[in-house]
């Protein structure tokens, strides 16, 4: 099995998927996912700079990653 690159292109807000430009602003995430036939793979996600001002992403589970609310996420783990 090949492995594949891709490109971050966009921002991982579903709302609104801006283009990514500069890596300074926003941020970069990435996470070790699993993949079919119990495989696991190493995935970038980027947030906009206007997003990862109050959102962080998450990973919810192996195969799952999440936008969150910072005052949720932070809360949660009191």
């Amino acid at each position: 099995m090949g492995t594949e690159n891709i490109m971050v292109r966009q921002c991982a807000n579903p709302d609104g998927r801006l283009e990514l430009h500069y890596l300074r602003d926003g941020k970069i995430y990435q996470f070790v996912l699993s993949a079919k036939a119990g495989s696991k793979r190493l995935e970038h996600f980027w947030l906009c700079g206007e997003r990862s001002k109050t959102m962080i992403l998450i990973c919810g589970n192996p195969s799952e990653v999440k936008i969150v609310g910072k005052h949720r996420h932070r809360s949660s783990l009191n």
